[in-house]
């Protein structure tokens, strides 16, 4: 069936030679426009593409590998339709080396190719992300070490203002945090000389014309806006009949106040206005006619202007302008310290990877850019590197590109063709799901773009795709209504309007009950708590779902009852939601599964791992020792080991064990302690020369854990996790840290830096369960029934609260210490770096809620717990006059959770809008509980009256019946082995041919193997080596090789045989195992004669494999139409006119030709089958030439 293009999307597919930028809203097709993007420009009849020509940039390796897919179906389809078209068919071979990579893939390839450009080892790695972390540790302990020990006073005065006294972890992850942001640019040293520049203020005119002054000024403006609004829209309540009038002129007044502030031009002014600030004294309200709703709105309004003006005062206008510039003075040396030791940090953690022969992500990227870009004055230049791949590529894609960043932008210009004047980069993203901001991804260059490229024919040319052909109208609906109040330019980066909005582009089955629901459940102050509450709700509207609501079927396009498995809840984070609400809802009786989980580290089973590892590894910790003897390993109770320590009470704890082990009193408990012990004494013995993840599955044998955990309550969980952390010790062995004090090591460092995997999966996805993810895992998802949960969790805004604040664009900002007085207070600079830093995330908070409501095909549903419901509500019942669609910035900007930008909204709400709002206060939670529990009383009520000699359902015992009765009608064929070598099958006929009927087995016998010959030292291996199999092998390797158009005599054959070992054919070994006198009987042979003269005409054929197919009936008794797999490899065979030859080689020692004919006709048998098959041609006759009885023999 063909695909019915938009006109949008016909632009995107057709439009060739410029650059575009496809702004792709939520379920608009934009990967299947792009690869049929792809698959036009490959079978174009003009000037048709290359698919390795293309370099296709995608954000993660799954999404790779399915566009790759895609396009090879593509390929294949377009090849169905024209089975001869030669250039499909090589782009069929080319897909599987065409360059569809993930940006890092791509940066990897450019360093495999040009390696000696950076002085970078060819053999390099990519560290692995724990020993990354040791390795980083390591390097910062040692630098802050020699700086201690240099004692330099400005690195003692910086420690002294930003670590905390106890440690230096503060300043670690200052350091390291400084390092991350400083390598997403291009040039990282760049960056933090200009984070220094941004403090050298010499006087007030250059804080005047600083880019932080310039912002906080667009800050005030926007909030003076607001204000100004809100007193108009107040001032209007005043005139209104009963109004409060006689506010009017304090409100007129503040007005005035605020425009004159709005009117200052700069910092200096704007501070003299905010420090004249005075406010009127409301005027008594004693008109009984006035309404006390609307004299309090005004209040309202008029304390919210108060607050906020109170609030730029505090913030950007607390002191005198001099006196401000002189604290981003006293930052100055501060910050340059922090340079400092981010630049010698990162010199010495450069040194480290390279004696290691090491690279991370970062160096990908930067080491990528070095080959591909060199920095001029102009900015950055393609190197020759880079004119290769523009020669190479025709045309750069990049899907995703919302999550570039700015050392990504530079990489890929650079392989374009732009610095030639040619525009071919095509750029496919969505600015609304630009949610990687935590990755450092820059939304802002595709805004840029997205700004300045025009939508009219042009070499930048922009190309909206509005059609979303996801979702339903409903869920379409309520989407824009929410965004479009609450997604604006100076908060979201882009305003949700006629653009940027979603319009209906999916055709779905009439059905009902498709309206948004949003529900708001009263909090009380446990948040845990409220999190059940929430699942409860969740649990018991997924019951009422599972009973009565339809959604469509994929295949048929059809309505079906829901399953659980089109149900997806999803929330912001994992932390205390994913676990909340999988257990809820398995109470509830809904299967549910968690694709991401918490708690790996705090396992049972994995600590008590760890704990031993650390004992094994040092016994001389009380409590790692107390654990383990504790644990099912040790199996010791508390009274136990009080007693233990009670008899010893003078020593320390592991001193107690040693003395108990011989000296105490209980038998039985110094038997444990022998046991646990003992086995602990052995396992130490084999540390040394033992692979970690070999330990860790001796210990569990040894000590009998394995098995125990296994036999515990979610054993299968359990012994998943464990197998997990054996997984973890085959990657750390990978890494330059060895043996067991550094695997211990390793893992205190993962769990410093909280690097939790989260709980081993053993849940089928695919099963029919509910799905908890989060919001940034079901991006590029789509789900016909999707919660969306923990509207009511506060927005994470623990960085903007931190001591230094960092900011991609505008640096570095830091607290004014004054340590002689010890004071602080954070410089302008840090506060407006605060603000943008703050807005940011607001920003990436909203486009996070866009993800999230966007992922809904059929049905949406918004939950959340709300603190103080009623007051909320009430205070917000002003955005109901609000003029204008969007909200205002004051409203958005002071967002603390998703409720913040919702509830607003939600205030507006009309009977058109496809959304039902909900309350559900603690009475209607016991409510919900009630029907739960009588209708289980009720079901209970039903099984316990239950007649079960009585049939209630014919039909269904029927079926029931005939589904118990049923057999797997091919119960004998399981488990049978189909497929063998020649030598097995000739071996199994060889034994029913030589055994009485009755005791042969049936198609597969089993042989007693050889033993296992143990290594041999070499000089005891020579004469071993030389008999049986390794002559055989010998004179098989040798006769494929000589030329059988040749004649050999002794001497020939001799000089043939060095020729080999010369060449490396053939070792020393194997030369010296052919005897002369053998070859030269066989080359008196009539066969030997037939086949030089078949090699003369080119027919004679060695070492061919082969693949039969044979009915399993054939070695089988029972009757079966299955087919076995025979693969075997033929000695020689060669053609002669009436015929073909089939010849084995046999070095058996036999005293008969009987023996070996019995052993290996059913080999040649087989051989001659398949020849006839896979030539077609007759096979005349069989031979076999035995070496030991020096003649050839036919069968």
């Amino acid at each position: 069936m063909s695909v019915t293009w938009t006109k949008s999307q016909k632009k995107v597919i057709d439009l060739r030679k410029r650059n575009i930028l496809v702004s792709a809203a939520a379920g608009s097709g934009k990967t299947a426009v792009l690869v049929e993007r792809i698959i036009t420009m490959l079978t174009d009849d003009k000037e048709p593409v290359d698919v390795d020509r293309l370099l296709i940039v995608t954000f993660t390796e799954a999404a790779a590998a399915e566009m790759k897919e895609r396009i090879r179906g593509a390929i294949e389809k377009k090849l169905e339709e024209e089975p001869d078209n030669e250039h499909l068919k090589q782009q069929a071979t080319l897909i599987h080396n065409a360059r569809i990579t993930t940006i890092h893939s791509f940066c990897l390839s450019v360093i495999r190719d040009h390696f000696p450009m950076i002085g970078l080892d060819p053999a390099f790695r990519i560290g692995e992300e724990g020993e990354l972390k040791l390795l980083r540790h390591d390097v910062l302990d040692e630098l802050l070490e020699e700086e201690y020990t240099e004692g330099r006073s400005q690195f003692l005065d910086f420690v002294s203002a930003y670590g905390t006294g106890k440690n230096d972890k503060k300043i670690e992850e200052l350091i390291l945090k400084v390092y991350e942001y400083s390598r997403s640019y291009p040039d990282a040293q760049e960056w933090l000389h200009e984070c220094v520049k941004g403090y050298e203020l010499e006087n007030l005119d250059e804080l005047e014309e600083s880019p932080y002054v310039d912002l906080l000024k667009m800050y005030v403006e926007l909030y003076l806006e607001d204000a100004r609004a809100r007193l108009y829209q107040g001032i209007e309540i005043c005139r209104e009949d009963s109004g409060p009038y006689m506010y009017e002129d304090a409100l007129e007044d503040d007005l005035r106040m605020v425009e004159r502030v709005l009117g200052a031009e700069t910092y200096q002014g704007l501070s003299e206005y905010m420090g004249d600030i005075s406010w009127m004294k409301l005027p008594p309200n004693r008109d009984k006619t006035v309404s006390s709703d609307k004299a309090d709105q005004v209040k309202l309004i008029r304390d919210e202007v108060k607050e906020l003006m109170k609030e730029l005062n505090q913030q950007y206008f607390y002191a005198e302008p001099g006196i401000i510039l002189k604290d981003i003075k006293g930052c100055q040396p501060m910050v340059r310290e922090l340079t400092s030791l981010v630049e010698k940090f990162a010199e010495r953690f450069e040194e480290k990877k390279r004696t290691k022969n090491m690279i991370d992500f970062s160096d990908m990227e930067q080491y990528a850019m070095k080959i591909l870009t060199e920095k001029t004055e102009g900015g950055f230049c393609p190197t020759a590197a880079a004119e290769e791949y523009q020669e190479q590529f025709l045309e750069i894609m990049i899907d995703e590109y919302q999550d570039s960043n700015l050392i990504q932008e530079t990489i890929l210009t650079s392989v374009s063709r732009y610095s030639r004047g040619e525009y071919n980069i095509f750029m496919v993203g969505d600015v609304k799901q630009s949610i990687y901001r935590f990755r450092l991804s820059r939304p802002e260059l595709f805004m840029e773009k997205y700004d300045t490229y025009s939508t009219e024919d042009s070499d930048t040319q922009r190309i909206d795709l509005h059609k979303n052909f996801r979702s339903r109208a409903e869920v379409l609906e309520s989407v824009n209504y929410i965004f479009r109040q609450i997604m604006t330019r100076p908060l979201g980066g882009i305003a949700y309007d006629e653009d940027a909005a979603l319009y209906v582009g999916a055709d779905y089955p009439e059905g009902t009950d498709h309206e948004t629901e949003v529900y708001l459940i009263d909090a009380v102050k446990s948040s845990w708590e409220d999190r059940k509450r929430e699942a409860r709700v969740t649990a018991w509207r997924i019951h009422q779902l599972m009973e009565n609501f339809q959604v469509t079927d994929k295949a048929t396009g059809e309505l079906r009852p829901v399953k659980y498995s089109d149900i997806v809840i999803l929330t912001r984070s994992v932390r205390g939601f994913a676990d909340v609400f999988t257990e809820v809802l398995n109470e509830e009786g809904i299967p549910a599964y968690a694709g991401t989980r918490e708690g790996y580290f705090s396992a049972l089973e994995v600590g008590t791992m760890l704990d031993y590892l650390r004992v094994l590894d040092n016994r001389r910790q009380d409590l790692p020792l107390t654990a383990v003897l504790r644990s099912p390993i040790g199996r010791c109770t508390d009274e136990e080991l009080a007693k233990v320590k009670s008899e010893f009470p003078d020593v320390r704890f592991f001193e107690a064990v040693e003395k108990y082990r011989t000296e105490g009193e209980d038998e039985n408990l110094r038997r444990k302690m022998e046991q646990c012990m003992g086995v602990m004494d052995r396992l130490r013995e084999i540390v040394p020369y033992t692979p970690m993840h070999e330990l860790l599955f001796r210990i569990l044998s040894d000590t009998g854990y394995g098995d125990y955990v296994a036999a515990m309550p979610g054993g299968a969980q359990r012994e998943a996790n464990i197998e997990m952390l054996c997984e973890k010790a085959r990657a750390f062995e990978a890494t330059s840290y060895k043996g067991l004090f550094h695997f211990v090591r390793y893992i205190e460092e993962l769990k410093k830096y909280h690097v939790d995997y989260g709980e081993a999966n053993v849940e089928d996805e695919q099963s029919d369960t509910v799905r908890v993810m989060t919001i940034h895992k079901s991006k590029g998802l789509e789900f016909p029934v999707v919660f969306v949960a923990g509207m009511g969790k506060g927005f994470n805004m623990q960085d903007v609260r931190s001591n230094v604040v960092l900011h991609a664009r505008l640096g570095i900002g830091m607290n004014h210490v004054e340590l002689e007085q010890s004071t602080k207070s954070p410089s302008l600079i840090k506060k407006v770096i605060q603000k943008e830093e703050t807005l940011e995330s607001l920003g990436e908070e909203l486009r996070v809620l866009y993800v999230a409501l966007t992922r809904a095909k059929e049905k949406l549903i918004i939950t959340g717990t709300v603190e103080n419901l009623e007051k909320k509500l009430s205070a917000l019942e002003r955005v109901k006059r609000q003029r204008g669609e969007e909200l205002d910035f004051l409203q958005l900007s002071k967002a603390t959770n998703y409720w913040s930008f919702l509830l607003p909204a939600l205030m507006r709400l009309t009977c058109e809008v496809p959304i039902k709002v909900q309350e559900i206060r603690p009475d209607d939670l016991l409510g919900i509980e009630l029907q739960k529990v009588t209708k289980e009383r009720m079901e209970r009520a039903v099984l316990e009256q239950w007649d079960t000699d009585r049939v209630y359902d014919p039909e269904m015992k029927e079926r029931l019946k005939e589904q118990f009765d049923y057999r797997y009608p091919y119960e004998e064929e399981r488990g049978r082995k189909m497929k063998f070598t020649v030598s097995e099958l000739k071996k199994s006929i060889y034994m029913k041919e030589t055994m009485q009927e009755e005791n042969v087995p049936d198609g597969e016998f089993l042989y007693e193997e050889p033993e296992v010959v143990p290594l041999l030292p070499r000089f005891l291996q020579e004469e071993e080596e030389k008999g049986g199999a390794a002559r055989g092998t010998a004179y098989h390797r040798v006769l494929e090789l000589l030329d059988f158009t040749e004649e050999y005599d002794a001497k020939g054959l001799k000089e043939a045989i060095e020729s080999f070992r010369e060449q490396g054919k053939i070792t020393e070994e194997t030369g010296k195992m052919i005897r002369v006198k053998d070859f030269l009987s066989f080359f008196d042979t009539s066969a030997r004669k037939r086949m030089a003269e078949s090699a003369r005409c080119g027919k004679l054929y060695k070492e061919q494999p082969f693949v039969l197919g044979v009915p399993a009936s054939e070695l089988y008794e029972q009757k079966t139409e299955e087919w076995i797999l025979v693969q075997g490899i033929i000695d020689v065979y060669f053609e002669e006119e009436d015929g073909l030859v089939v010849l084995d080689y046999k070095t058996d020692r036999v005293s008969d030709e009987k023996e070996l004919v019995d052993k290996y006709h059913a080999q040649l048998d087989y051989y001659a089958k398949a020849l006839e098959q896979l030539t077609e041609k007759k096979v005349k006759e069989k031979l076999i030439y035995s070496f030991a009885l020096g003649k050839e023999i036919r069968l």
